[in-house]
């Protein structure tokens, strides 16, 4: 302990040695006058908790009030202040000298506090820590001038940012209290970011706060209590404790024991309270790249923090593009809890939803937000821009309100553009189909880079389930759950759980048992009989022409239906494709397996192959509209490229390509025919699997196929494809590319 932290803790012994005094005769006082034959009719009679107040000249001089008050005035001992005077005493005796300059010399002392809590707190001590009792001090504002001669010390608190008209009144003021030879203090969350640049230049001495450590919490409960600590801190309650923990459990009236114990309660009260939301980075299962630039990010604000990068050189935007709750928006939110930085959400519908769509209300709003960010970076802010595919790509709008949107989109790349210079402030995207987007809105030293978000496979959704159920069920085989929850996201894997909990729960109250996830997973199938029996020929199509196709690795099939899904086939491991003529070809006989194996067994087939964007026959037409508009591979003239793979609708305006497209389909669809007849026995028996069993993988196929005795027929050699699908309902929404940006089989959603 250093002498300046030894002399605060002796005053605060001191102090609080006053205070429980006073205190207790308060309290005695108190009780004798409850338990007095008679109550005084007299308020200014009751000598309680008010008789250590400080006496005022309205007081009159009445026997017992003078009694009460004769003593001075007894100041309240709180132990966040305590706990704050000691952290900074800590810290100025780490700077040899330094105590002994505030008090006879003029330096220019910069404080970073990154903590709001403690920054509010040492803002109404610090003097008392560093300055004699008799000093006056000055506070640095915006406007006001300072004299030479009636002070002993300045300073600043800066909690935010200065406002950009505000600024010249605050350098202005800034130099003139540099001029008065003054010991200067200034506090904020972070220098660089809060204070005007001339403090930093004339800084002499620069600290940093740091979180509270358990020797500062025990010595607060010693100061506090009057009593030695025994009680060991564990290491995770000294992490969750900060001075609201302290303000909370450590009283005058408890003993050490009593307060160690209060911390742990609250320690453990903020464990509890965790929802499945609230998890840390490395919980974050199925988003690998995300989380690498997460961390990377992270990193880089250290850095910066310390003066050993530049703004300019950190990690700050990034644009997450996935399916609908693979946990996008958990992300930006576990990204800012563990960077310890406030967040500001933001969505197009939320700026038009302020002002009725009028546009110079939508970009006020928009102006609004990012003066906020610009506001809390503390010293650094994430702003979060949820469903940004939501802004338009400038060039494709031909509509009557194209006008409108594109100065939509214009205001945002000139916030993003003008808020890009600013020190601290992270930008995190969020859409489904990033393809939407405009591409000035997501090139580099805008939203970049991109990171892909895709469904989880089989290992992180064990993860997933595992950090979900916490301490139940550990240990437990969760392969079946897993197999069953595939083609599911995040946010299905935190219902399911939630589902089984709730079941134990309304069953007695007793722990969730993986029966509970097993009713929860499989669903209750309300489905006819025939419409039932209908589903699994459709699946058992679809993964036995993939597993004859594409080998048998990583592929499994469900009946089970969920979120109006009738069933699907999903593909876990992907390979790199080329995206030759065999491939797209491939790849459209298995999405066509599932309404052709339906002809074969039941004699016609049922409208959940097409109906809606998404669909099976919506993603093979498009495949094979690409074919022979757009990647050369099919078509009367395919060298002409007539639109983007993406683009669909417009790739199916021409006369010629809607030809060749349907040829494509027709020649996949026979071909699929054969194969299948060929392999009928095979599929019968992986329909009544299905059936049995809701449930089958890639590898139980192949075992069928080779004792079903088809003659012919490929091979079934473990090779791997890259497909997933979900068909057999007309409410699947959920659009696909056939081959992604880089070679591989996969899918956009």
């Amino acid at each position: 302990m250093g002498p300046l932290e030894a002399d605060v803790h002796r005053l605060a012994v001191e102090a609080a040695r006053t205070y429980r005094k006073a205190m207790g005769a308060a309290q005695a006082r108190r009780i004798e006058q409850l338990d007095a034959p008679t109550a005084p009719t007299a308020v200014k009679g009751f000598a309680g908790l008010a008789a250590l107040r400080k006496r005022t000249r309205d007081d009159d001089d009445d026997s017992d009030v003078a009694v009460s008050t004769k003593n001075a005035k007894v100041d309240a001992v709180t132990p966040v202040e305590i706990a704050a005077r000691l952290m900074l005493a800590r810290q100025v005796d780490a700077r040899d000298g330094l105590a002994a300059a505030i008090r006879a010399g003029s330096p220019v002392v910069v404080v970073d506090v990154p903590d709001s809590a403690m920054l509010d707190r040492l803002g109404r001590v610090w003097e008392s820590v560093l300055l004699p009792a008799a000093a006056v001090c000055a506070k640095i504002a915006g406007s006001g001038a300072l004299r030479h001669g009636q002070y002993d010390a300045v300073y600043v608190v800066a909690k935010t940012p200065t406002k950009p008209k505000d600024l010249d009144d605050t350098r202005r003021t800034t130099l003139d209290a540099l001029g008065l030879a003054l010991p200067v203090v200034a506090l904020s969350p972070r220098a660089e970011t809060h204070l005007p640049p001339e403090l930093l230049l004339a800084c002499t001495d620069r600290i940093a706060i740091p979180p509270l450590d358990a020797h500062a919490i025990v010595r607060t409960i010693e100061i506090v209590t009057g009593r030695s600590c025994r009680k060991r801190l564990d290491d995770v309650t000294v992490a969750r404790t900060g001075l609201n923990e302290i303000a909370i459990a450590v009283r005058f009236d408890r003993t050490p024991a009593e307060c160690v114990a209060g911390l742990r309660r609250l320690a453990d009260a903020k464990a509890v309270k965790r929802d499945s939301r609230d998890l840390t980075l490395c919980e974050l299962h199925g988003m690998d790249e995300a989380v690498a630039w997460a961390r990377g990010a992270i990193a880089d604000i250290e850095s910066w923090k310390k003066n050993e990068i530049s703004w300019s050189a950190a990690a700050k935007s990034v644009a997450l593009n996935g399916p609908p709750g693979t946990g996008k928006t958990t992300f930006a939110k576990v990204f800012a809890a563990e960077a310890n930085i406030p967040i500001v959400t933001a969505t197009l519908a939320g700026w038009q939803g302020s002002g009725e769509g009028h546009l110079g209300h939508l970009l006020r709003a928009m102006r609004q937000d990012m003066q906020l960010a610009r506001e809390k970076a503390n010293p650094c802010c994430v702003v979060f821009i949820d469903e940004v595919d939501s802004f338009p790509n400038r060039g494709k709008l031909t509509h009557s309100h194209a006008d409108y949107q594109i100065e939509v989109v214009n205001g945002l790349l000139e916030m993003i553009d003008g808020l890009a210079d600013k020190e601290g402030l992270i930008f995190i995207a969020a859409c489904n189909d990033i393809t939407r987007c405009d591409p000035a809105l997501i090139r580099a030293g805008r939203l970049h880079p991109v990171v892909e978000i895709g469904l989880p496979g089989l290992a992180d959704l064990d993860k997933m389930f595992r950090v979900r159920l916490g301490k139940d069920l550990v240990g437990a085989d969760l392969a079946e759950i897993c197999e069953r929850a595939l083609g599911g996201a995040g946010a299905d894997v935190e219902r399911i759980v939630a589902d089984a909990r709730r079941r134990a729960r309304h069953d007695g109250g007793r722990p969730v048992a993986i029966e509970d996830l097993r009713a929860v997973v499989k669903g209750e199938d309300t489905r006819p009989e025939a419409l039932r029996r209908r589903t699994a020929v459709h699946e058992a199509g679809h993964i036995l022409l993939d597993v004859l196709l594409n080998g048998a690795v990583g592929i499994h099939a469900s009946i089970a239906p969920s979120r109006g899904i009738g069933g699907r086939v999903v593909r876990t491991e992907t390979r790199e494709a080329a995206g030759t003529y065999d491939d797209y070809s491939r790849r459209i006989q298995v999405l066509l397996a599932g309404r052709t194996a339906e002809i074969l067994v039941c004699g016609n087939c049922g409208h959940g192959s097409g109906g809606v964007a998404g669909s099976d026959m919506a993603i093979a037409a498009s495949m094979a509209a690409a074919m022979a508009g757009s990647v050369g591979l099919s078509g009367s003239r395919p060298l002409l490229f007539l639109a983007t793979r993406e683009n669909t609708a417009e790739l199916l305006s021409y006369p010629e390509v809607r030809l060749a497209a349907n040829e494509e389909l027709t020649k996949a669809a026979d071909v699929c025919r054969a194969l299948l007849q060929r392999h009928r026995g095979a599929l019968e028996a992986v329909t009544e699997v299905l059936l049995t069993d809701g449930r089958i993988d890639g590898h139980a196929v192949a075992k069928l196929m080779a004792t079903s005795n088809a003659p012919g027929g490929r091979r079934v050699d473990g090779s791997i494809g890259g497909t997933d699908r979900r068909s057999s309902s007309a409410t699947e929404t959920a659009g696909r590319r056939a081959f992604g940006p880089n070679g591989s089989e996969g899918e956009v959603r």
